[in-house]
């Protein structure tokens, strides 16, 4: 499930190849007012959740750079880190608010 809550686009379940299509296509959608990206509520992924991550980054890009991205599942970040994309998905925003 994917919703736009505030300026947070909020995604919950799975992010893997049989949900990336939609899930990419309805983020673009909502994309716009979105300022932050919360994976807190994702329970699985698989390599297709980068794809999604990388489109809709691309689609956002604005000066401030990609969105920020929370509640990353250890899984994500770990695809993330081991493709060297972490930068590219937003995801490097987490690490920087932990240390």
């Amino acid at each position: 499930m994917i919703a736009l809550e505030g300026d947070v686009l909020r995604v919950s379940g799975a992010m893997r190849l049989p949900e990336a299509g939609a899930l990419r296509d309805k983020g673009l959608a909502l994309l716009k007012s979105a300022r932050s990206i919360d994976l807190s509520g994702v329970n699985d992924v698989d390599s297709s959740a980068i794809a999604v991550l990388l489109a809709w980054e691309r689609a956002s890009v604005g000066p401030g750079g990609p969105l920020p991205v929370t509640g990353a599942p250890a899984g994500l970040t770990s695809l993330a880190r081991l493709y060297e994309v972490s930068s590219f998905c937003g995801l490097d925003a987490e690490a920087s608010v932990a240390s």
